[in-house]
């Protein structure tokens, strides 16, 4: 499992418990920056939630405030691909090898039923207090961004876990907002089939395709590299104009130290993956949409578009017109 949960379930953490002690067990620094590529054990995990349950019974529900804390921006690469997909089916399009980058311990997939989809997930073994705990848990962040991607208002038909009630239905039902069921034959949401296929709200088709082949590159053997990473997340940022350093450092959990550090470890500057970034996405947005040069000026952070033509010309050696006119040749 990704070190981002643990961090998060050990913050929930009732007074009585030594969260630093918790933390030197995971070999992890209470106040280092959360890494999500750093992984921990399962039965490590399983042992944590416990733990922390026995804080909240009989109502337990510190798991399901991690997963309402937890953004499309915390999951990288994969979550932007997930926010700027077009629509919910394509959201979940290759989820099921995605989800891998922050849990190997479970599978996913989308389930064709009819009139419904259900997004199973399963991890059968060990049977115990923990494991039931993270199933929840791994459901609910995926309502949660869900919500990010449709709208707060979204909400399943149903959701579905094999184990029965061990005190988390109350706040599974307030988070859910419909019928929770235990005793299933399988732990799933349960989606109204005409729901995947709605606009979400920022979807993209040229974006999603621009996040989603990045990541598919790296999976599912290796992980998204750190440049990588960041050429991403400030290519997702730029409709808001040139991102600064410090803001992208807090969107991944780390100090604008810490980024500037990191940066000088694999030899690169701020300055040249923001062009990166620029370049990549006004190169796909030209070739993939039909949206204008000024239109497109704006979505990779510029406030004029003859800033953006000098800018492309000096990137490519030719202007925004001639690069999109000699693609559609």
């Amino acid at each position: 499992m990704s070190a981002l949960f643990a961090v998060r379930m050990i913050n929930q953490a009732g007074p009585g418990v030594d969260r630093g002690a918790l933390f030197r067990s995971f070999g992890l620094e209470e106040a280092a920056p959360l890494d999500p590529t750093v992984m921990i054990s399962d039965t490590a995990y399983y042992d944590l939630l416990e733990m922390i349950a026995e804080q909240e019974q009989p109502d337990i529900g510190f798991h399901i405030r991690v997963s309402q804390s937890i953004t499309c921006a915390d999951l990288g690469a994969v979550g932007l691909a997930w926010k700027s997909a077009p629509d919910l089916r394509r959201s979940f399009h290759r989820m099921d090898r995605y989800s891998r980058l922050y849990n190997t311990a479970s599978s996913f997939e989308l389930v064709d039923r009819g009139d419904t989809y259900l997004w199973t997930h399963t991890r059968t073994e060990p049977d115990r207090l923990g494991m039931y705990i993270s199933n929840e848990g791994a459901l609910a962040t995926y309502a949660n961004i869900c919500r990010e991607a449709t709208g707060a208002q979204n909400r399943p038909q149903s959701v579905q876990f094999r184990h029965q009630d061990h005190g988390g239905r109350k706040a599974l039902e307030a988070h859910f907002r419909c019928p929770v069921i235990f005793g299933a034959d399988i732990d799933a949401i349960v989606i109204p089939a005409g729901r995947l296929d709605q606009p979400n709200l920022v979807g993209d088709q040229s974006i999603w395709k621009f996040f989603s082949s990045h990541v598919e590159e790296n999976l599912p053997e290796e992980e998204v590299p750190f440049e990588r990473q960041l050429v991403l997340k400030i290519a997702d940022m730029l409709s808001d104009g040139v991102p600064p350093l410090a803001l992208v450092a807090t969107s991944l959990g780390m100090s604008a130290r810490t980024l500037q550090r990191r940066l000088a470890e694999h030899g690169a500057t701020y300055q040249t993956l923001v062009t990166q970034a620029r370049l990549e996405l006004a190169q796909s947005l030209m070739g993939e949409t039909g949206y204008s040069l000024a239109e497109i000026a704006f979505l990779t952070g510029f406030s004029e578009q003859s800033a953006f033509t000098r800018a492309f010309k000096r990137w490519v050696g030719k202007t925004p017109g001639a690069f999109r006119s000699e693609g559609r040749a």
